[in-house]
Parts: structure tokens; sequence; C-alpha cells
């Protein structure tokens, strides 16, 4: 695992993240309602003017078009500064996952560690990664050139298979009449 590996990592992340989204959203509309509310309060104060209607709606336009970029790029820029001024440079190196019956076994450069498939949130292949996200923002960025696509496809549904079968545990179970 590499840098540029748990950056993508992140970025995998980030774009499932549903709070990230809703983050996003919430940026991204909020400026235009502002520039809204302010062409409002110009217009009934001081009347219609072309001119305010132009810069007040031109700006809300180009910022609705444009942050969504500028937002993701961020995120990812702050996230290459937390990884380059953290102790992530000890967790680089060769890894070596297994998967068995009872969950994800890695050994690396840090230690080793076992995760039952309950940790396991979900895993997603795309073109460069074969990612395994455990509980939050934690897993494991596998390159598909490190591998290759038709094992990378093999694991994919091998780990979507015992992810789905775990067992769910209600942490309060209530106790049977």
């Amino acid at each position: 695992m590499q840098r540029q590996d748990v950056l993508a990592f992140t970025r995998a992340f980030y774009a499932a993240s549903p709070t990230f989204r809703r983050a996003q959203v919430r940026v991204r509309v909020m400026l235009p309602a502002i520039m809204f509310l302010f062409w409002a309060f110009v217009t009934l104060t001081s009347g219609f003017s072309w001119f305010a209607t132009a810069i007040y709606f031109g700006v809300a336009l180009l910022w609705f078009l444009i942050y969504p970029s500028r937002y993701v790029r961020s995120v990812e820029k702050y996230s290459e500064k937390m990884i380059d001024e953290g102790s992530h440079g000890k967790s680089f190196g060769a890894y070596e996952l297994t998967l068995s019956e009872s969950g994800l076994h890695s050994t690396g450069p840090s230690g080793t560690s076992t995760f039952h498939w309950s940790a396991v949130d979900r895993a997603t292949l795309t073109d460069s990664y074969l990612f395994i996200f455990l509980n939050g923002p934690i897993g494991y960025p596998i390159p598909i050139k490190d591998i290759g696509s038709e094992a990378a496809r093999d694991a994919e549904a091998y780990i979507e298979s015992h992810r789905a079968t775990e067992p769910e545990q209600d942490a309060a179970e209530e106790p049977q009449p």
C-alpha cells in the first residue's frame, strides 16, 4: 500500500459518504440562496435593476456550477496534508491480505490484523482498485494491477457473499417470554 492508494481509498470513501454529499449540497446551495435573498432585498428597497439581477444571479450560478469541484479538491488537499503530516508512512509497504471463512487477515509493515466479516462494510471494484471498506473510513485499497482483474472480481464476490451471510447481532436483545 502506497500513498496514492490511500488517497484513492479516501476519495472512494468520500464519494460514497452520505454525510459528505449532504455537506457538499448544503454548501453548494447556501450562497445562491443568500444571493437570492440579497437580490430580493435590493429589489424591494431600490426597485428592479437588470444590473443587480445579473450580478446576484451570475454569482449564484457560477458558485452553483463551479463550487462542487472546488469542494472536492479542497477535501482531497486536506486528506493529502493529513497523510503527509501523520505517521501514515509507517503503514506504507507490502501487505498480505487473506480472505477466509472467518473474515479478513492482514499482515503488513505495521503488524497483523484480523477482522470478522461483521467488520466489513462493503467491497467496491473500480477500474483501478478493489476497495474493502471496514467500519468507518478504514480499509484496504488493493490495486488491480497487483492482483489482476479476474482475482479482484472473484475477491469482491467472495467478500460480498460472506459479508451478506454474517449474522446480525442486536446489542440489546429482548428476552423471550
